[in-house]
């Protein structure tokens, strides 16, 4: 297997010194609250996913398209935008798919069928999917490494902040004018982290993009694909997310209607999950401290897969299994995906540090293009039970541990790309 397209160029300019490290827990706070835009968009609204039905005179198979919709939009988002915020900077392009956000919220408060929400969140999701390449990218302009993995690790306990509240309060935005109103808040938060990028940002975030070549857009991803490890932890990434976002499409479903539980009740069964998430990403902070990414990330691989067997099983087995053993199948699930993905992505950037963006974006746009793809399946073979969610979660562990393992020696030593090194 080739390890390095042939056709590379060697960089042979060397990186300006870096700029003094920001307060982490600064920038923690301000990368979370930026990533934390895709939580919002996704599971704020997922409260009204019936009440939107209604009003659309659909149903909530339909509406649930949307959702993952929105993380294909994201994906095609990063795809461009990381490579574009390479040599442009994190700011500029961050501001402009904030704007493009906040517009498409307005426009979806508005709409009155299926068809319109599902091009507006399309439309939204291009712009909200820039914030993850500005949070990763900018990690990798400061930390490198374990430290990088701590840094996501931090990154990560702010965002899971936003799907703990979200339900509660897409439910609370409900009672109060309807679920347009929970658009018109997504809107407001966009112009709230307009203001975070241009004043709470390190400034110099574009002074590694003046030193990487303009050999093309399409050359910069062949770098990172073309690098085994490299493709791996994209894919091994992309279907670790999916397997719990398989669950987050089919949530509405699963707790509103198979198991018929009063909607007041949904944002607590769903933030037990979260709960679970960020016990989890806590954990991890402290097993960074003695082990390195690439043990963490096999073992949390191996857990979710286990998880996954399971809660299949449950619903091949007993159809309806009672919803107590349910709940904390699913929270593990979720739990060890917390645990494993900011190794995997830090892993990730670790191999490009002079495309970072570019590696951050192919590696959101993985997670995102697969997450989505693996949520258009459970609404299309929907049958009306847990069975087409569980199958996903489990075929989706199977082949991101098979990624990772597909990795090699390299991707467990987390050596730089050929012609990335510092």
């Amino acid at each position: 297997m080739t390890e390095a397209i042939s056709s590379a160029k060697p960089d042979t300019n060397s990186l300006p010194p870096k700029t003094p490290t920001p307060s982490v827990k600064r920038l923690a706070l301000s990368l979370g609250a930026l990533v934390a835009i895709g939580p919002f968009a996704i599971d704020t609204y997922l409260p009204a996913l019936p009440t939107m039905a209604a009003d659309f005179a659909s149903t909530t198979a339909a509406v649930e398209r949307s959702v993952s919709l929105y993380l294909i939009g994201a994906a095609i988002g990063q795809l461009f935008a990381g490579p574009i915020s390479d040599k442009y900077g994190r700011s500029t392009v961050a501001t402009l798919g904030l704007t493009m956000f906040a517009l498409a919220s307005i426009a979806i408060s508005m709409i009155n069928s299926v068809w319109m929400l599902d091009i507006l969140r399309v439309i939204q999701a291009l712009g909200g999917g820039v914030t993850v390449i500005t949070s990763g990218a900018t990690v990798r302009d400061h930390f490198e490494g374990r430290e990088a993995a701590k840094m996501i690790t931090s990154i990560g306990l702010v965002m899971l902040i936003a799907p703990l509240v979200a339900p509660a309060v897409g439910t609370l935005l409900i009672h109060l004018g309807g679920w347009r109103l929970i658009f018109v808040m997504l809107a407001a938060y966009a112009l709230l982290l307009m203001a975070i990028v241009r004043y709470a940002l390190p400034k110099p975030t574009t002074a590694r993009s003046s030193v990487i070549d303009t050999s093309g857009l399409i050359h910069r991803w062949k770098r990172v694909i073309s690098y085994r490890p490299g493709a791996a932890l994209i894919i091994c990434n992309g279907f670790c997310f999916s397997a719990f976002f398989a669950f987050i499409t089919d949530s509405a479903f699963l707790y509103l209607e198979f198991y018929q539980v009063d909607k007041n009740w949904f944002p607590i069964l769903f933030g037990a999950n979260v709960v679970a998430m960020l016990a989890f990403n806590r954990l991890n902070a402290v097993l960074l401290r003695h082990y390195d990414s690439h043990k963490i990330m096999l073992s949390g691989l191996v857990g979710i897969w286990i998880g996954g067997f399971v809660l299949l099983g449950q619903f091949l087995l007993f159809g309806k299994p009672p919803l107590v053993t349910v709940v904390p199948n699913i929270m593990l699930v979720g739990g060890l995906v917390a645990l494993t993905m900011p190794n995997g992505i830090a892993s990730l950037l670790h191999l490009f540090p002079k495309d970072a963006g570019t590696a951050s974006g192919l590696s959101g746009a993985g997670q995102f293009m697969i997450a989505g793809g693996c949520g258009v399946l459970v609404s299309i073979f929907h049958n009306h039970t847990p069975i087409p969610m569980a199958l996903v979660i489990f075929v989706s562990a199977t082949i991101a541990l098979l990624a990772r393992l597909y990795g090699g020696a390299k991707h467990d030593m987390a050596e730089q790309a050929p012609g990335q090194e510092v």
